[in-house]
């Protein structure tokens, strides 16, 4: 991590940490946890000081089991621990205890903007297999992308690859050529609020050696970017 770009702080007070989580439930903002060795994602259900509820199936987890908690914010990232402490088989719930302290990752020059799924963006091009990919962006920062393949991941496709000639589709914002370093690669099981559950990989892209001209033109669309989600968020 780069110390010059990120910076981490504490926060124990309840109230605050009720408004930061609550202000990433609105967000649509999804927590991370690691089970059994697999990445679990999940929306927020319920949120009170009381604690917080999911929807996962997770078999054989004994109540008071520790989890440490993440959320992906578009300028921060939120860490907590947490514990198991009721569970509904039948509806899939979890409910866990309200965390004592976060602790927040600022961003302090790169901004992160996740992308609503109705806007469409694709990076697509071809990968070490020998096919085109076409993939869904989920969000979008100066320095890369975040790709989600639902199918089957492409073979041979592993961190520290380059992506040469790859395309980002990003409908009315416009296409731009791009060359892509895969940093870092997860697999996830994401369960809905229906509790429908899917399964995909996420691709974790830096820019490689951008332009000039690049760089000015993803700064303009990352503020238009964020006004029109704003409005967008206004109107529901």
């Amino acid at each position: 991590m780069d110390n010059a770009s990120y910076k981490e702080v504490t926060k124990s007070d309840r109230y605050e940490i009720l408004a930061m989580l609550r202000e990433a439930k609105k967000r649509n903002g999804s927590v991370e946890f690691i089970h059994d060795g697999k990445i679990i994602s999940s929306n927020f259900i319920e949120l009170d000081l009381s604690g917080f509820q999911i929807i996962a199936e997770l078999d054989e987890v004994a109540l008071d089991s520790p989890f440490i908690m993440v959320i992906q914010g578009t300028t921060e990232k939120i860490a907590f621990n947490s514990q198991l402490i009721a569970r509904s088989a039948t509806l899939h719930r979890l409910t866990f205890s309200f965390p004592s302290e976060i602790a927040i990752t600022q961003r302090r020059s790169s901004v992160r903007v996740t992308i609503p799924d109705q806007f469409g963006f694709i990076c697509e091009g071809r990968f070490r297999d020998g096919y085109v990919h076409r993939m869904a962006i989920k969000d979008l920062s100066l320095r890369g992308v975040q790709l989600i393949c639902s199918g089957t991941l492409p073979t041979l496709t592993k961190p520290g690859m380059l992506l040469k000639s790859m395309v980002l589709n990003l409908q009315n914002y416009g296409q731009y050529p791009v060359d892509l370093t895969l940093l870092n690669l997860k697999e996830i099981t994401h369960f809905d609020a229906d509790s429908a559950q899917s399964n995909y990989f996420s691709l974790s892209c830096a820019f490689a050696k951008p332009s000039v001209v690049l760089t000015r033109r993803m700064e303009e669309v990352l503020m238009e970017l964020i006004l029109d989600i704003k409005r967008l968020q206004r109107t529901r």
